[in-house]
């Protein structure tokens, strides 16, 4: 089978990772031609020919040029494989040749203009997007910020006249690129049950096409750490999803308060929060054994998560996966996740860590205080996250579903 990958290798985000992880577990299974960025710097290195081609933002996409050798590439291949959100590609690889078409759904592009989902930042949208909708949330989006403090006043009112009227203009555009995307796609993979259903609801059409669930493998930590159940649990535990809000940070600050009277020795430690509101909000509430740092190294970031007593992914927005606590649970850590999004599919509630209700400060306390409490043994939590989400399994998964759209395209 001959695939051409599509991954722009631009951004270091957890699909830019999942997607690395599927083309080195695909790269002896396959012959791989893969089309990036010029801008690249997060691609994986497979002995795969590599062609990069100038890109641009549009909003929440991403447009790749092509050019004579794009379509050799795509002359080539037996199917194409958009796998970090090229979506605006599909219609140009339709014009080439007839050639099947998956793309990998690691967000909501298809159906929201910010991707998030999160209706104003408080809530999940619960209907089909509209332009007088994308201006509300447009609006209450900016207002949240200012409120939580992650943008000052100021910065925000400025942000939101212009705002407001570049989301307008955008809206126009994003629905006619994800309208010749979905039409030009031939099949979907979904990385959790939650946005398959999520998609499914909102774009009828969706159930017309092939959708398949196929969880991200999680396997980065195993490059840098050998897990051992002897190892001991530090005196911290683990933040690791930066200042966005839509990841709760300021839910858990308001749970630290309780967290820390009860175990007042122990430290809070914020991943990709230092110099932020995040870091000013924490001086602000006066808590306890609360420490920002910036971006680490795989090395370091992997050995901090390593030693944490637990890992807690407090977001607000619904999650479309969280590579964050099946990492954890692949080094024997417990992960405390909210009830967002597909937070609860990629943890088992009660053996590999806990799952508390979304933006309920009260749960998250008593949830990150049940999971310090007790004994929680390393090997056992490995063992039930690989039977939760097994990489090999899903590596299968993603070949039989290539090779299935391949044969639905042929006739077969």
């Amino acid at each position: 089978m001959r695939i051409l990958v599509i991954n722009n290798g631009i951004w270091p985000s957890g699909a830019q990772i999942s997607t690395n992880e599927f083309i080195e577990s695909l790269a002896d299974r396959a012959e791989l031609r893969i089309l990036t960025c010029y801008q690249e710097r997060f691609l994986t290195k497979v002995p795969a020919l590599t062609y990069r081609l100038p890109c641009k933002s549009v909003g929440a996409l991403l447009i790749m040029k092509t050019d004579r050798t794009v379509e050799k590439l795509v002359e080539w291949a037996d199917i194409a494989w958009i796998a970090t959100g090229e979506f605006a590609l599909a219609s140009r690889i339709k014009r080439i040749k007839t050639l099947p078409i998956v793309a990998h759904l690691h967000s909501y592009e298809f159906l929201c203009p910010f991707m998030h989902l999160a209706y104003s930042l408080k809530e999940v949208c619960n209907d089909s997007c509209t332009i007088s909708k994308v201006v509300k949330c447009k609006f209450g989006s900016e207002t949240h910020l200012i409120t939580l403090g992650a943008k000052t006043l100021p910065h925000g009112l400025i942000s939101l006249g212009p705002g407001i009227v570049w989301t307008s203009l955008y809206y126009a555009k994003w629905r006619k690129i994800i309208t010749e995307s979905f039409n030009s796609t031939d099949g979907f993979i979904a990385i959790s049950r939650i946005l398959y259903e999520l998609h499914t609801q909102y774009l009828y059409n969706f159930k017309e096409k092939p959708l398949e669930v196929i969880y991200n493998l999680a396997i980065e930590p195993l490059k840098n750490i050998k897990p051992s159940s002897h190892e001991p649990y530090g005196d911290y535990v683990l933040y690791a999803s930066g200042s966005n809000p839509v990841k709760g940070p300021h839910i858990l600050l308001e749970a630290w308060r309780e967290v820390s009277r009860e175990f007042r020795d122990l430290k809070l430690y914020m991943i990709g929060c230092r110099g932020s509101w995040v870091e000013k909000l924490a001086k602000k509430m006066s808590l306890r054994n609360v420490a920002s740092f910036g971006r680490l190294s795989s090395d370091k970031y992997y050995r901090l998560m390593y030693r944490a007593r637990a890992v807690v992914m407090p977001s607000i927005w619904p999650e479309p996966f969280g590579r964050i606590p099946v990492e954890a649970n692949r080094l024997g850590v417990p992960a405390v996740v909210s009830s967002a999004g597909g937070l609860p599919e990629t943890i088992v509630d009660g053996a590999t860590g806990y799952i508390f209700k979304a933006n309920d400060v009260n749960d998250l306390a008593e949830k990150v205080m049940k999971v310090l409490e007790r004994d929680f043994d390393r090997e056992e939590i490995i063992v039930h996250s690989y039977e939760r989400i097994n990489p090999q399994r899903e590596v299968e998964k993603l070949i039989k579903f290539f090779e299935s759209v391949i044969s639905h395209d042929r006739g077969v």
